[in-house]
């Protein structure tokens, strides 16, 4: 499986031939809204009716799997707007949507105004009932959930990276992963273009008990976990590793069995990805705030 994220203002009909003449199976529209005052809000530099040419012809291209990626918990965005965007892009032909609270990153304007006080961040019970509204959303419309922020149609192989145990990210900024080793390429375009062989910015190596919880985390990311699959990756017995999260997880309601699978329930889903949230604003930030001033860091402290 080869994917590619598109920009709404390259979604071409050349563009998409090309992709798929070189093995791109699936693509992902950084659409994030289809309102021009959220749209202007974001600075993202088209229009409500680009973004909706560019789900069109990406739709009667013949991929695999077209995502959207949508954005909801804009400041001054209603949550029916949200709601009615994911609606409107999965009568438009998406095959999933994905959807995102804004994250307020501290390199980013909006981030930094909130950082100072001087702009006011999205309230949180109102980013969790858009979040759940287009959740409810997708899945009346026949859309089946199929990771903490995904909806996909039945029979539809999902668009994603992270939750590939390895996969290979090719350009400026991207991330790569290969069984328990990081890395991520530098963030300068300059610096990535001179570059004659691949070349990683940061690397880093989980430790054994690590690496096994990180993989559970994107297993419960998915929304299963094949607890077979942990034994066989692993050696190990799931039960004697994490036998005290998936009963704190049931007691919960976050978590059900389900023959030799542990299975998020749609509660789950709801908080998994509040904490997602909370993960990416503690450690992405700090990674891409470090990796945009630093074309080769030599190192970054998480802590």
């Amino acid at each position: 499986m080869t994917g590619v994220e598109v920009h709404p203002l390259h979604a071409t009909s050349e563009t998409f031939e090309r992709l798929r003449a070189v093995g791109v199976n699936r693509i992902s529209l950084a659409i994030e809204t289809l309102r021009d005052y959220t749209l202007r809000f974001l600075e993202r530099g088209y229009t409500a009716a680009e973004a909706r040419r560019a789900l069109q012809t990406a739709a009667a291209a013949g991929f695999d799997c077209v995502d959207v990626n949508l954005i909801y918990g804009i400041p001054g965005q209603p949550c029916g707007d949200s709601v009615e965007d994911a609606i409107e892009c999965v009568r438009s032909g998406a095959d999933q949507i994905s959807a995102y609270p804004l994250f307020t990153f501290v390199h980013t304007r909006l981030g930094a105004q909130v950082e100072r006080r001087r702009a006011q961040n999205y309230g949180e019970f109102a980013r969790l009932r858009s979040q759940k509204a287009i959740a409810e959303a997708c899945l009346r419309e026949g859309l089946e959930r199929t990771s903490v922020w995904s909806y996909t149609r039945g029979g539809v192989s999902p668009y994603s990276t992270v939750t590939h145990d390895s996969y290979i990210g090719f350009g400026a900024g991207a991330g790569s992963k290969v069984d328990a080793c990081f890395w991520f390429n530098t963030f300068s375009v300059k610096e990535y273009s001179k570059l004659e062989e691949p070349k990683p910015a940061l690397m880093l190596e989980l430790p054994e008990r690590l690496h096994r919880f990180h993989w559970v985390y994107w297993q419960i990311y998915k929304t299963s976990l094949d607890l077979a699959e942990y034994q066989n990756k692993f050696g190990r017995s799931f039960e004697q590793d994490f036998g005290l999260l998936a009963k704190c997880l049931k007691l919960f309601g976050w978590c059900d069995s389900e023959s030799n699978n542990l299975r998020v329930t749609e509660r789950g889903a709801i908080w998994a990805h509040r904490l997602q949230c909370l993960y990416s604003l503690t450690y992405i930030d700090k990674v891409w705030e470090n990796c945009r001033r630093v074309a080769w860091p030599a190192e970054i402290s998480l802590y």
